[in-house]
C-alpha cells in the first residue's frame, strides 16, 4: 500500500481507511461515467478491478479494525460500529484552508 504523507505519522488504519474512501470515490465516478456508457469495457474492467480490491481491503479492515456500515455489525455482543472513529476523526493531517485565496487588495483570487 502507498504512503500518503511523508511524515510517517499515519498509521496504519488510517492509511487503510484512507485507501478505501479512494477505491470509494473511484467506484463512484466509475458507476457514473458507465450510467452514460455501458458498453465502455476499459470502464468495465476499471470497475471490475477497482471493486475486487476494495471488497479485498474492505474484509480486511473490519477483520482487522472494526465495521464500517451498521449492517456489518455483528450485533451479538454490542454495537460495536459506533465506537470507532467516525470518517472525520482520524486525524489526517490538515492541508490547508479551503476557503479562497484573498490578494492583497481583497479581492478573492
Amino acid at each position: 500500500m502507498r504512503r500518503h504523507y511523508t511524515n510517517g505519522n499515519v498509521s496504519r488504519q488510517e492509511e487503510t481507511m484512507l485507501r478505501l474512501q479512494e477505491l470509494s470515490f473511484a467506484l463512484k465516478e466509475t458507476e457514473l461515467f458507465l450510467d452514460g456508457h455501458p458498453a465502455n469495457r476499459r470502464a468495465l474492467a476499471y470497475y471490475a478491478e477497482q471493486k475486487a480490491e476494495y471488497d479485498l481491503l474492505l474484509a480486511e479492515y473490519e477483520k482487522t479494525y472494526a465495521p464500517i456500515t451498521a449492517g456489518a455489525s455483528d450485533g451479538d455482543t454490542a454495537w460495536r460500529w459506533v465506537r470507532t472513529p467516525w470518517p472525520w476523526e482520524y486525524g489526517f493531517p490538515d492541508t490547508g484552508s479551503v476557503s479562497p485565496a484573498v490578494t492583497d487588495n481583497g479581492e478573492e483570487g
